[in-house]
């Protein structure tokens, strides 16, 4: 691979350093409040860059009202190194806030009646296309568009190096449907592959390929000619072109170009200027929403669908999320591996605002800004008294290969600085926030994968500086041509091995979460899992064996020390590897 996928790297580095010590977190310190930038809109958003510029790499925003743009500005760079401005011909990721066009695709056909949101969305698909359902209760389009279907994480070709070829919507779709493990609308679980099983309707109903859809009718109606959206971005070869082009940055550190296929790419493939970005967002806010055919579609579109807890406040619009900024601001943000972007606007007052960076995961531009664009909340939301405890995301994996990343947890405390109110609705204790839930877990199970996982690290670790102090000693040795014993008898080299196997695992776990591959390729993993755990249990079973057959002479103190820590590292590997269904 010669990328690696930034995102599971970073939720990988903060499960081994900092997320698993979530569970016995301290009380968060109080947050600094977010400065808030008066003057014209220009006045404002060049205020702010001046305060951030440090952390940007380059930026585009545009402010707009019912009648057109009000602002539109470009800051920063598309290529720092080579002094390369961002401009009006820079395209950028949406990411995420593709999602928007799945939402008003369904609303379209539903105002034509094609789509009912209330019915099985078994009805739009072929016979037995769903395999992966487990409750009596059916998924409606109106789950799918709060994302409450019950879906846990999609990891598996969600992004794929462009150095392989891609599967169509429907084949991606098929290849690893990830287990319903919530039951329908009980659970805010924000769900990328939910999204795009909506837009494979879209597909059905319509009878065209996603993606010749929305150029029809979207793309062509708002005249967005600088927009592409099928994975490889050739369905507008100038702006792949452009997008080559583009240098991503982590902070100001760059990553390089950063582009991936995204096999369900209604969920997140879209690219384009901020000039078609804004005709974009700018439907939001005019006096009738111009894609649809009857002006009360978009009314019922911004009918709430889903709300915080038990409050009035808005949680989600049919699939358009409410935001914690002024008093009736909703929209969608989106981020990529090298990119962000976000569209806000309120439809009362009819103005919005769009941010694009080629920062993935920025948050100046992408939130602290639209404080001062709409006003801080003029609401708090309503607490409730929490359990006291530890809270997973239901965003998670708790099944399959990947379930090691859903070892995360976080204690009450945690929550208190966040827009988020609590619940026990539906007999499930959860803290709500805007994309998702966090709800109670089991307390014993909790502490059982927190300690595992540190155990598997911290075995990792012996493992590595083993193999390394050996692989020295025997370099020192030979050098010296010593015919001194081996310190840790003769048990050596067997034990090199367990911690070989050790390792192995290791890496292999790190290929898992760090590369984007296709499907195919994962065949191996599971295989590889099975063969490494085998292996460990034999030698197990032989180093127990001579331990036991090991005469005074061989098993000094530090000898069995050494040899008994070393299988029981490797009996917690095979433990790691089974719970965490690495072999799945």
């Amino acid at each position: 691979m010669k990328i690696f996928k930034k995102a599971a790297v970073c939720v990988l580095s903060a499960l081994m350093a900092l997320g698993l010590l979530a569970s016995c977190s301290a009380k968060p310190a109080e947050k600094e409040k977010d400065k808030i930038y008066t003057g014209s809109y220009e006045e404002i958003v060049n205020a702010f860059y001046e305060d951030h510029k440090d952390e940007a790499a380059g930026a585009m925003v545009g402010v707009f009202d019912k009648n057109g743009t009000l602002f539109e500005g470009y800051y920063g760079y598309s290529n720092i190194a080579e002094g390369i401005k961002v401009d009006e011909n820079t395209v950028i990721d949406w990411g995420s806030t593709t999602k928007t066009m799945v939402w008003v695709s369904v609303m379209q056909l539903w105002e034509q009646g094609k789509i009912d949101l209330e019915a099985d969305i078994r009805t739009y698909l072929p016979e037995g296309f769903l395999t992966n359902l487990r409750y009596d209760k059916p998924v409606r389009m109106i789950d799918l568009m709060n994302h409450r279907a019950g879906f846990q994480e999609y990891y598996t070709d969600m992004m794929i190096d462009t150095q392989f070829e891609y599967h169509s919507l429907e084949e991606a779709l098929k290849l690893d449907m990830p287990p319903q493990i919530f039951e329908p609308d009980t659970v805010t679980a924000y769900s990328n592959w939910g999204v795009a099983l909506a837009s494979y309707i879209v597909e059905r109903v319509s009878g065209q390929s996603f993606a010749d859809y929305v150029h029809e009718h979207i793309f062509k109606p708002l005249e967005m000619n600088d927009t592409a959206i099928t994975p490889d971005l050739m369905d507008n070869p100038d702006v792949r072109a452009r997008r080559d082009k583009l240098v991503c940055y982590s902070g100001t550190t760059p990553t390089g170009t950063t582009f991936y296929y995204i096999s369900v790419y209604p969920a997140g493939a879209c690219v384009s200027t901020l000039k078609d970005f804004i005709k974009w967002a700018s439907c939001f806010v005019q006096d009738e929403f111009p894609l649809f055919e009857d002006p009360n579609t978009f009314d019922v579109m911004m009918t709430a669908t889903s709300y915080f807890g038990e409050t009035q406040y808005v949680r989600n619009c049919h699939g358009i999320w409410g935001l914690p900024y002024g008093a009736n601001t909703y929209g969608h943000g989106g981020n990529t591996q090298g990119c962000s972007s976000y569209i806000t606007f309120d439809p009362e007052k009819q103005i919005g605002c769009v941010v694009m960076t080629n920062q993935s995961s920025e948050k100046n531009f992408n939130g602290k800004l639209f404080k001062s664009i709409y006003g801080e909340p003029v609401y708090e939301y309503s607490a409730g008294e929490p359990k006291k405890g530890l809270y997973h995301p239901s965003r998670t994996i708790l099944e399959g290969h990947y379930k090691i990343m859903g070892a995360s947890y976080m204690t009450e405390d945690s929550f208190e600085d966040w827009n988020w109110t609590y619940n026990e609705k539906d007999g499930i204790p959860k803290f709500e926030n805007t994309y998702g839930d966090f709800y109670l877990a089991s307390t014993g199970t909790a502490i059982f994968e927190i300690a595992l996982l540190y155990g598997w690290f911290i075995s990792l670790g012996f493992a590595a500086l083993s193999l390394i102090v050996k692989g020295i000693r025997a370099i020192v040795r030979k050098i010296r041509k010593s015919k001194k014993k081996i310190l840790l008898g003769k048990e050596t080299g067997l034990m090199s091995l367990v911690e070989l196997l050790i390792g192995l695992a290791g890496g292999i776990f790190f290929v898992l979460m760090t590369a984007w591959m296709r499907h195919e390729t994962y065949a191996w993993v599971p295989v590889a899992m099975i063969i490494l755990a085998l292996a460990l249990i034999a030698l197990i079973i032989i180093s127990v064996v001579k331990l036991f057959k090991a005469s005074k002479k061989d098993s000094s103190v530090i000898r069995k020390i050494y040899n008994v820590a070393a299988i029981l590292f490797a009996v917690l590997t095979v433990v790691v590897i089974i719970y965490m269904e690495l072999w799945h």
